[in-house]
């Protein structure tokens, strides 16, 4: 009878502690999770008229760059540490040659985020250039005058996952142009979500 007694209670104390150990370890491995989105988009005559280099902070804070071969570019990127910075700039590069014609030339510069905090709460947000509407130009000064003005887009994002606005040198990047929050419709399409849930939460 006491060998049971025994039994039972180291079997009690044996469980007690492997809670314990497994709740302190699940507490102290729980971290955001943060998805991070860039999207570049240009008007097909971009392309023809000058040369696309994506500039940006990937999850670690490290500057990349790709070429734009296509007239949208996406690049989802996970990381589990806040805060963070993100920073995307499109380098526009003029063609050597470019014929007299009516270009029309638009660019759509994003930063996103949706974030789920240690506490599950959920926090999303974005930043995008302000003015996307299509310029017509006709020659190479105004494609020239037209590719300087490529927005970057930058943001910080705090551990509650709150951001602000921030400029982020890529070597090149003098123009930066008025910020504004992500539409709540696009970042839902960004991310895959379902527009009206976003909308409810936004």
């Amino acid at each position: 009878m006491k060998r049971n007694i025994l039994l039972t209670l180291a079997a009690v104390v044996v469980c007690g502690l492997a809670v314990t150990l497994f709740t302190q370890c699940k507490k102290e491995n729980k971290n955001p999770e943060v998805k991070m989105m860039y999207y570049v988009s240009v008007s097909p005559d971009v392309l023809n008229v000058a040369d696309v280099e994506i500039n940006y902070l990937d999850a670690t804070g490290a500057k990349q760059k790709e070429v734009l071969t296509d007239s949208v570019w996406r690049k989802p990127m996970t990381t589990n540490t806040l805060p963070l910075t993100e920073g995307v700039w499109a380098k526009l590069t003029p063609k050597a040659s470019i014929a007299e014609g009516n270009y029309q030339l638009r660019i759509h510069t994003v930063a996103a985020y949706d974030i789920t905090l240690t506490d599950g709460t959920n926090a999303h947000g974005g930043w995008e250039n302000s003015d996307s509407d299509i310029t017509i130009v006709q020659n190479s000064e105004e494609v020239s005058a037209w590719c300087a003005q490529s927005p970057a887009i930058a943001c910080i994002i705090d551990k509650e996952g709150n951001s602000e606005n921030t400029q982020i040198d890529f070597g090149g990047n003098s123009y930066y142009d008025k910020f504004k929050d992500l539409g709540c419709v696009f970042w839902c399409w960004l991310f895959g979500n379902d527009p009206e849930e976003c909308c409810d939460t936004w």
